[in-house]
Protein backbone atom coordinates (compact mmCIF):
# COMPACT_ATOMS: atom_id res chain seq x y z
CA UNK A 1 0.00 0.00 0.00
CA UNK A 2 1.56 3.48 -0.55
CA UNK A 3 1.84 5.23 2.68
CA UNK A 4 2.07 8.51 1.23
CA UNK A 5 -1.05 11.09 0.02
CA UNK A 6 -0.80 12.50 -3.58
CA UNK A 7 -2.81 15.63 -3.92
CA UNK A 8 -4.14 16.58 -7.27
CA UNK A 9 -5.07 19.69 -7.74
CA UNK A 10 -5.08 20.31 -11.48
CA UNK A 11 -3.82 19.08 -14.44
CA UNK A 12 -0.10 20.13 -15.56
CA UNK A 13 1.65 19.50 -18.53
CA UNK A 14 4.65 20.82 -20.34
CA UNK A 15 4.04 20.95 -23.97
CA UNK A 16 4.86 22.15 -27.61
CA UNK A 17 6.44 25.50 -28.80
CA UNK A 18 8.79 28.57 -27.88
CA UNK A 19 11.12 30.92 -28.03
CA UNK A 20 14.60 29.70 -28.27
CA UNK A 21 16.06 26.35 -29.25
CA UNK A 22 19.63 24.41 -28.95
CA UNK A 23 19.90 20.94 -29.52
CA UNK A 24 22.13 19.34 -27.41
CA UNK A 25 24.58 16.25 -28.98
CA UNK A 26 23.43 12.57 -27.75
CA UNK A 27 24.34 9.41 -28.87
CA UNK A 28 20.98 8.18 -29.12
CA UNK A 29 17.63 9.64 -29.11
CA UNK A 30 16.88 13.10 -26.56
CA UNK A 31 16.46 11.45 -23.57
CA UNK A 32 17.54 8.03 -24.36
CA UNK A 33 20.55 7.65 -21.85
CA UNK A 34 22.54 3.65 -20.95
CA UNK A 35 22.46 5.88 -17.02
CA UNK A 36 20.12 7.36 -15.09
CA UNK A 37 20.64 10.96 -14.99
CA UNK A 38 19.15 14.49 -15.52
CA UNK A 39 16.77 15.35 -19.00
CA UNK A 40 16.49 11.03 -19.09
CA UNK A 41 13.43 9.62 -20.39
CA UNK A 42 10.94 8.41 -18.34
CA UNK A 43 8.22 6.41 -19.27
CA UNK A 44 4.94 5.12 -17.28
CA UNK A 45 3.59 2.12 -15.93
CA UNK A 46 -0.24 2.82 -17.46
CA UNK A 47 -1.54 4.16 -21.26
CA UNK A 48 -2.38 6.93 -22.67
CA UNK A 49 -5.43 7.28 -24.66
CA UNK A 50 -3.48 6.81 -27.77
CA UNK A 51 -2.31 3.89 -26.56
CA UNK A 52 1.80 4.63 -25.47
CA UNK A 53 2.98 5.23 -21.64
CA UNK A 54 3.08 9.10 -20.86
CA UNK A 55 6.63 10.52 -20.88
CA UNK A 56 8.04 12.38 -18.51
CA UNK A 57 11.50 13.67 -18.35
CA UNK A 58 14.14 12.58 -14.81
CA UNK A 59 15.12 15.89 -13.12
CA UNK A 60 18.03 16.36 -10.70
CA UNK A 61 19.90 13.49 -8.90
CA UNK A 62 19.47 14.35 -4.98
CA UNK A 63 20.44 12.59 -1.69
CA UNK A 64 17.28 11.66 0.41
CA UNK A 65 17.63 12.23 4.39
CA UNK A 66 18.55 8.22 4.54
CA UNK A 67 21.87 9.39 2.26
CA UNK A 68 19.88 7.24 -0.65
CA UNK A 69 20.18 8.10 -4.68
CA UNK A 70 16.58 10.02 -5.57
CA UNK A 71 15.60 11.54 -8.63
CA UNK A 72 13.24 14.87 -8.79
CA UNK A 73 10.69 14.71 -11.52
CA UNK A 74 7.24 16.18 -11.95
CA UNK A 75 4.68 15.19 -9.48
CA UNK A 76 2.02 15.00 -12.34
CA UNK A 77 4.48 12.00 -13.66
CA UNK A 78 3.21 9.68 -11.15
CA UNK A 79 0.06 8.47 -13.35
CA UNK A 80 -0.57 4.57 -12.04
CA UNK A 81 -2.80 4.71 -8.46
CA UNK A 82 -1.38 1.53 -8.28
CA UNK A 83 2.29 0.87 -9.06
CA UNK A 84 4.93 3.23 -8.07
CA UNK A 85 7.52 1.70 -10.02
CA UNK A 86 9.65 4.07 -12.85
CA UNK A 87 10.57 3.31 -15.99
CA UNK A 88 13.94 4.88 -18.11
CA UNK A 89 14.02 4.15 -21.43
CA UNK A 90 17.64 3.00 -22.86
CA UNK A 91 19.03 2.26 -26.01
CA UNK A 92 18.60 -1.36 -24.98
CA UNK A 93 14.72 -0.81 -23.87
CA UNK A 94 12.54 0.79 -20.85
CA UNK A 95 14.46 -0.50 -17.34
CA UNK A 96 13.08 0.06 -13.73
CA UNK A 97 15.01 2.84 -11.78
CA UNK A 98 13.10 3.55 -8.96
CA UNK A 99 9.72 4.16 -7.65
CA UNK A 100 7.83 6.46 -6.78
CA UNK A 101 7.71 7.90 -2.70
CA UNK A 102 6.49 11.41 -2.68
CA UNK A 103 4.91 13.54 -4.80
CA UNK A 104 2.59 16.74 -4.57
CA UNK A 105 0.75 18.74 -7.08
CA UNK A 106 -0.63 21.91 -5.76
CA UNK A 107 -1.40 24.61 -7.85
CA UNK A 108 0.36 27.40 -7.76
CA UNK A 109 2.96 26.41 -4.58
CA UNK A 110 4.35 23.00 -6.52
CA UNK A 111 4.32 20.47 -9.00
CA UNK A 112 7.51 17.93 -8.20
CA UNK A 113 7.87 14.16 -7.21
CA UNK A 114 10.63 11.66 -5.62
CA UNK A 115 11.83 8.96 -7.38
CA UNK A 116 13.31 6.41 -4.41
CA UNK A 117 16.77 5.07 -7.00
CA UNK A 118 18.41 2.88 -4.27
CA UNK A 119 17.49 -0.36 -5.95
CA UNK A 120 18.20 0.28 -9.33
CA UNK A 121 20.59 -1.28 -11.67
CA UNK A 122 21.23 1.51 -13.98
CA UNK A 123 24.35 3.52 -13.29
CA UNK A 124 23.57 7.12 -11.88
CA UNK A 125 24.81 10.12 -13.19
CA UNK A 126 24.09 13.70 -11.24
CA UNK A 127 25.67 15.76 -13.88
CA UNK A 128 23.02 17.86 -15.93
CA UNK A 129 24.33 17.99 -19.89
CA UNK A 130 27.60 17.13 -18.47
CA UNK A 131 27.96 19.74 -15.89
CA UNK A 132 28.49 19.33 -11.87
CA UNK A 133 25.61 20.92 -10.03
CA UNK A 134 27.67 23.36 -7.25
CA UNK A 135 24.83 25.37 -5.96
CA UNK A 136 20.81 25.71 -5.72
CA UNK A 137 19.20 28.90 -6.17
CA UNK A 138 16.13 30.08 -4.46
CA UNK A 139 13.44 32.49 -5.71
CA UNK A 140 15.49 35.67 -3.96
CA UNK A 141 18.48 34.14 -6.07
CA UNK A 142 16.86 34.34 -9.16
CA UNK A 143 15.34 37.66 -8.67
CA UNK A 144 18.88 39.00 -7.47
CA UNK A 145 21.07 37.47 -10.47
CA UNK A 146 18.18 37.23 -13.20
CA UNK A 147 20.13 34.51 -14.95
CA UNK A 148 19.42 32.62 -18.13
CA UNK A 149 17.42 29.57 -17.30
CA UNK A 150 17.89 26.36 -18.93
CA UNK A 151 16.16 23.15 -19.48
CA UNK A 152 17.25 19.64 -20.44
CA UNK A 153 14.28 17.79 -21.70
CA UNK A 154 14.04 14.23 -23.06
CA UNK A 155 11.58 15.01 -25.90
CA UNK A 156 13.11 18.31 -26.95
CA UNK A 157 16.48 18.70 -25.70
CA UNK A 158 18.07 21.72 -24.45
CA UNK A 159 16.66 25.45 -24.29
CA UNK A 160 17.44 28.55 -23.08
CA UNK A 161 15.87 32.07 -22.09
CA UNK A 162 15.15 34.74 -19.84
CA UNK A 163 13.29 34.56 -16.67
CA UNK A 164 9.72 36.56 -16.82
CA UNK A 165 8.67 35.89 -13.44
CA UNK A 166 9.38 34.16 -9.96
CA UNK A 167 7.93 33.80 -6.72
CA UNK A 168 8.97 32.09 -3.56
CA UNK A 169 8.11 28.57 -5.48
CA UNK A 170 8.29 28.62 -8.78
CA UNK A 171 9.76 30.70 -11.60
CA UNK A 172 8.39 31.19 -15.34
CA UNK A 173 11.14 31.83 -18.09
CA UNK A 174 10.87 31.76 -21.98
CA UNK A 175 12.16 28.64 -23.56
CA UNK A 176 11.20 25.25 -26.11
CA UNK A 177 9.30 22.17 -24.85
CA UNK A 178 7.45 19.77 -25.87
CA UNK A 179 4.86 17.18 -24.00
CA UNK A 180 7.22 14.36 -22.75
CA UNK A 181 9.50 17.26 -21.00
CA UNK A 182 7.84 17.61 -17.70
CA UNK A 183 10.04 16.81 -14.71
CA UNK A 184 13.27 18.01 -16.60
CA UNK A 185 15.76 19.81 -14.51
CA UNK A 186 15.54 23.89 -15.10
CA UNK A 187 19.12 25.55 -13.94
CA UNK A 188 21.60 28.25 -14.63
CA UNK A 189 24.64 28.37 -15.93
CA UNK A 190 27.64 29.49 -13.55
CA UNK A 191 30.75 31.25 -14.54
CA UNK A 192 32.75 27.78 -13.15
CA UNK A 193 31.49 26.32 -15.30
CA UNK A 194 29.32 24.51 -13.15
CA UNK A 195 25.21 24.85 -13.01
CA UNK A 196 23.05 26.21 -10.15
CA UNK A 197 19.98 23.97 -10.02
CA UNK A 198 16.83 25.74 -9.86
CA UNK A 199 13.55 24.25 -10.69
CA UNK A 200 12.00 21.71 -12.31
CA UNK A 201 9.60 21.72 -15.16
CA UNK A 202 5.93 21.22 -15.20
CA UNK A 203 3.93 23.04 -17.63
CA UNK A 204 3.54 26.41 -20.15
CA UNK A 205 1.61 28.79 -21.28
CA UNK A 206 1.75 31.38 -23.93
CA UNK A 207 1.29 34.99 -24.65
CA UNK A 208 1.79 37.61 -27.38
CA UNK A 209 5.35 37.14 -27.54
CA UNK A 210 5.77 32.99 -27.31
CA UNK A 211 6.01 30.28 -25.35
CA UNK A 212 6.82 30.83 -21.66
CA UNK A 213 8.26 28.05 -19.28
CA UNK A 214 6.77 27.14 -15.89
CA UNK A 215 8.84 25.13 -12.87
CA UNK A 216 8.93 24.57 -9.50
CA UNK A 217 11.40 25.69 -7.53
CA UNK A 218 13.78 23.13 -5.58
CA UNK A 219 15.26 25.08 -2.93
CA UNK A 220 12.08 24.84 -0.78
CA UNK A 221 11.11 21.16 -1.99
CA UNK A 222 14.79 20.17 -0.80
CA UNK A 223 14.38 22.61 3.00
CA UNK A 224 10.81 20.41 3.17
CA UNK A 225 11.70 16.88 2.12
CA UNK A 226 14.96 16.78 3.50
CA UNK A 227 17.08 16.50 0.27
CA UNK A 228 20.70 17.76 -0.78
CA UNK A 229 22.60 18.00 -3.88
CA UNK A 230 24.06 14.16 -5.01
CA UNK A 231 27.76 15.27 -5.92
Amino acid sequence: MRNLLKTVGGTAAAALAALTFTQAPVAHAFGEYPVASPGAHLVSTTLAGNGLPYQCTAGFTVRTPGGSPGMLTAGHCDRDPLNDTVLQRTPTGDRVVGRYVRWEVLPGVRDVGLVDLAGSSVPLVDQVDGMRVSRVMSGDDVRREQPELCKSGARTGLSCGPVTSVTDNQVSFRAWDDLGDSGAPVYARQPDGTVAAVGILFAHSDDAFGRIVHASLVAPVMSLWGLSTWG
